[in-house]
């Protein structure tokens, strides 16, 4: 039987969506995991799972919760997370009918979803050769900065411009282009899991148009003169549509998938370098355990995701009268799976979740990558470019430590990603 009374988080819309919130969410968040694994915001049509068992449920119940963001706009509305009318007139005028909207494979259901995923899982998760070098040459480059005096500001040095440049090699976008790309990704997330203002949804408008407007341009290129990279391999999807069995691309879905690839392949895995950046300097002992077991720095990679999901929340739109934990959902309601606190739910992972532990056993089953159909197909590269990383890094620094009060800074931060822009340390390069 149903347990018809939802709990009300003590929080209201608009401090959930502020930026001191998402700066630090979890003691709020680990209130409302002790008390029940859901709870509504306000009267509002808008629920918050922390629980882990009710979150990887959800992940994985596409019967009931979707993820097509077309259809929940009213309730999106009465949160607060959609612009006025008159900002979505000038947005389409910048950007088109879909304005700022990704309309792929994150934001899709099947079929839609696997037809479109179908090329992503093969161009991220089997990888190319080279890859793993291209990386390793990068961080050598990047980490040349240590060479200097002993002091960095870790985010625009390394963090931001490493998965920017692994990122646009990949897809093929010339090397000149990275500034651009790091101001198309900064635009494209200005609005998103926060209240924004109506600057912040045209400049996402703006920067989304620019970007279909590119790869619209390099695909066109592409189809006739393919080249070894992500944009070639979609634009001979397009090719061959109808010559064979296969069910392939379109023009604009191709276009919406690689937009969508460039600004979740760099701001994502900049927040998991940054916040491994972050233990390394504040966690007693933690460089010289991994620098005496080197094995040890793909688990750091987990625990950091655990700890710190680069995606903070995520969506889900109920498609049914349904329930979560015995709570009755109505149809029509937003469901905000928090991956954040879901990973640090002492239910799953043990007494102190609170805590960085390398020796946790089970630290694989975090969901800072999503669950489900939904998993994150950039996980692989994300952990591979972070290892590279960290390998240099523990090979080149002797003590690192967060350099001043205000060395800390989340001014991108939102229920959707929590935005380290600055971190800054001091260190003493390793004796040789």
């Amino acid at each position: 039987m149903l347990n018809r009374k939802c709990p009300v988080a003590p929080q209201s819309a608009v401090e959930l969506l502020s930026r001191p919130f998402a700066r630090c969410p979890f003691p709020a968040l680990r209130r409302l995991q002790e008390e029940g694994a859901v709870h509504q915001v306000e009267t509002l049509p808008w629920y918050l799972v922390t629980q882990y068992d009710e979150c990887l449920r959800i992940l994985r119940n596409t019967e009931d919760f979707s993820s097509e963001f077309r259809e929940f706009g009213e309730s999106m509305r009465q949160v607060g997370l959609t612009p006025t009318p008159e900002v979505v007139a000038k947005m389409q005028a910048i950007g088109g009918e879909r304005g700022s909207m990704f309309d792929v494979i994150l934001h899709r259901d099947p079929p839609v979803h696997g037809h479109q995923r179908r090329l992503v899982n093969e161009a991220l998760l089997t990888g190319r050769p080279g890859w793993e070098e291209m990386i390793t040459e990068t961080v050598s480059h990047l980490m040349e900065v240590f060479h200097a005096a002993g002091e960095i500001e870790f985010i625009s040095a390394i963090a931001a411009p490493l998965p920017i440049a692994v990122i646009s090699h990949i897809l093929g976008i010339p090397e000149e282009m990275r500034q651009k790309v790091k101001q198309w990704a900064d635009a494209s997330t200005a609005a998103t899991g926060r209240i924004a203002s109506d600057d912040d949804w045209l400049r996402m408008s703006a920067a989304i148009a620019e970007q279909r407007g590119f790869f619209a341009s390099e695909l066109r290129k592409r189809i006739d003169s393919p080249a070894d990279d992500l944009i070639s391999l979609f634009a001979q999807d397009v090719r061959r549509q109808g010559q064979d069995g296969q069910q392939a691309l379109t023009f604009d879905e191709a276009v919406e998938i690689l937009v969508l690839l460039l600004v979740a392949g760099n701001e994502t895995t900049t927040q998991l370098m940054g916040a491994a950046a972050l233990y390394l300097a504040t966690e007693k002992g933690l460089l010289e355990r991994l620098r005496g077991d080197a094995a040890l720095i793909s688990t750091f990679v987990e625990e950091t995701l655990r700890l710190t999901a680069p995606i903070q929340t995520m969506m889900r739109f109920v498609i049914n009268d349904t329930e979560i934990a015995g709570v009755a959902i109505p149809k029509g309601s937003l469901v905000s799976v928090c991956f954040n606190q879901a990973s640090r739910d002492r239910a799953k992972f043990g007494d102190d979740t609170d805590s960085l532990n390398l020796d946790r056993s089970n630290l694989r089953h975090h969901l800072a990558f999503s669950s489900g159909i939904h998993t994150c197909p950039g996980a692989r590269l994300a952990r591979l470019e972070t290892r590279i990383l960290l390998e240099h890094l523990v090979k080149t620094v002797g003590r690192m430590w967060i350099s001043g009060d205000d060395a800390v800074e989340y001014n991108m931060a939102s229920l959707g990603v929590r935005g380290m822009t600055r971190l800054s340390l001091q260190y003493e390069r390793l004796s040789r």
